[in-house]
């Protein structure tokens, strides 16, 4: 059996075809594309096409005259490596981490600079910089809320496989671009410095804390003992008894002060940390000391210059003096003891240099980085042609489907089918 005739319905409908059903594939038909019959159709309306095209690029060009251009300004900065960065030795951190992970590994963090870069994106940092350069006014918001997205949405920080860190931010105003640009940065080293999460700079802080304890103490005891020798009479001790003050509150100032300087290492150290065993063993000697003296020397000779004379032979009525100066001593010894801690913390903080460098700072822009004027014009005239294109085909299409019986019916139904009715 031959295979049926196919009679060609027009001249520019000849494009689309049915291919002859052979008895092998007579229930599998395809549809072909004459691209002979197509180039013709689409040559013909070629003025059509072509005009549309212009149209649009025309229409995109002015477009982004009149838009209001962007400039992105960069700026590249350096965290510190592993080995040294503060992040790295953070103390409770790295406690957790067994004590060598260092700050990134005790968070699960996988790369270190994530530490950096969720700082860079805190609240803190952005409200600086929208208190700083009105951005709620600028972006015309009037929240903080959608101020910090806008923000969010003109600003790309991103860590770069050098290991660097980059900072993008979109302005209308290029000069603005850049300092803003360069203000993270500065935000970032401020934050960095009002949380000191160096190790140096929690040491720092923790002395700091605990000599202005200190001091408050020691004039409290200076207050006392004032009032007790107004009280008593007495101006000064026989110098056994001094003695034997001094030497009580010396050693139970270094013990203070050991067990300060040991709170301080235990934030960034195991209870393993040789320097903490060191220091637990001197403790403990100290103390044995003090109890000893405090009791009186068992092989005393009861001689008058017996440093270790037992103070439950001070004259009654010198007690309550000696107690006093006694207390005196001892925060007086303690708060230099802490006084020198705190210097070594700020020299060890001061030596910590920059915590994070800047490689490039940002400059202001002397081009746009958005709208791209070219590639948006030569996109619209390729889309517009694409577009026209396309009608065309649509077009010589439908006639075709009225001419056809068979399709004419479908359509009528369609347009039954779409009809609103009331």
């Amino acid at each position: 059996m031959m295979p049926p005739e196919i009679k060609p319905e027009s001249m520019s409908s000849q494009y689309i075809s049915t291919k002859a059903i052979s008895p092998a594939d007579a229930n599998s038909p395809e549809d072909t594309v004459d691209l002979l019959e197509l180039s013709v159709l689409l040559a013909r309306r070629k003025r059509f096409i072509v005009l549309t095209g212009l149209t649009l690029a025309i229409i995109t060009a002015i477009a982004t005259l009149i838009m209001k251009p962007t400039f992105t300004a960069k700026v590249d900065i350096l965290p510190p490596k592993k080995s040294s960065s503060p992040l790295a030795q953070l103390g409770a951190l790295s406690a957790l981490a067994g004590g060598g992970g260092g700050a990134a590994s005790a968070l699960g963090l996988k790369n270190p600079d994530d530490l950096y870069i969720g700082l860079l994106q805190s609240e803190t940092i952005a409200d600086g910089l929208i208190q700083r350069f009105h951005l709620q006014q600028l972006y015309k918001n009037k929240n903080l809320s959608d101020a910090r997205k806008n923000l969010k949405n003109n600003t790309k920080i991103t860590s770069e496989k050098s290991g660097m860190i980059s900072i993008s931010v979109e302005d209308h105003d290029p000069k603005r671009a850049a300092d803003m640009a360069n203000a993270y940065v500065e935000e970032l080293h401020s934050l960095m410095g009002h949380l000191a999460i160096s190790e140096a700079g929690q040491r720092r802080l923790f002395f700091e804390q605990q000599l202005e304890q200190e001091k408050n103490k020691l004039a409290d005891a200076e207050v006392a003992l004032e009032e007790t020798e107004r009280k008593t009479g007495i101006i000064q001790p026989a110098g056994q008894t001094q003695a034997t003050i001094m030497s009580i509150a010396q050693l139970r100032a270094q013990i203070a002060a050991s067990q300060v300087q040991l709170q301080g290492l235990e934030a960034s150290a195991t209870e393993q940390n040789p320097e903490v065993i060191l220091l637990q063993t001197q403790i403990t000697g100290l103390e044995s000391q003090l109890a000893s003296l405090e009791k009186g020397n068992p092989r005393g000779t009861g001689m008058q210059d017996d440093i270790e004379l037992p103070t439950s032979k001070v004259p009654a009525a010198s007690l309550e003096y000696i107690r006093k100066m006694r207390d005196v001593r001892y925060h007086e010894t303690l708060f230099e003891l802490l006084a020198r801690q705190y210097e070594i913390a700020k020299v060890d903080e001061a030596k910590a240099g920059g915590v994070v460098q800047v490689v490039d700072p940002a400059l202001v822009p002397d081009r746009k980085s958005w709208p791209p004027r070219t590639l948006l014009t030569i996109l619209a005239a390729i889309l517009g042609a694409l577009f026209a294109s396309f009608w065309v085909i649509l077009q010589d299409a439908y006639r075709n489907w009225e001419t056809n019986p068979e399709q004419a019916s479908k359509l009528r139904e369609l347009r039954a089918a779409l009809r609103l009715r009331s």
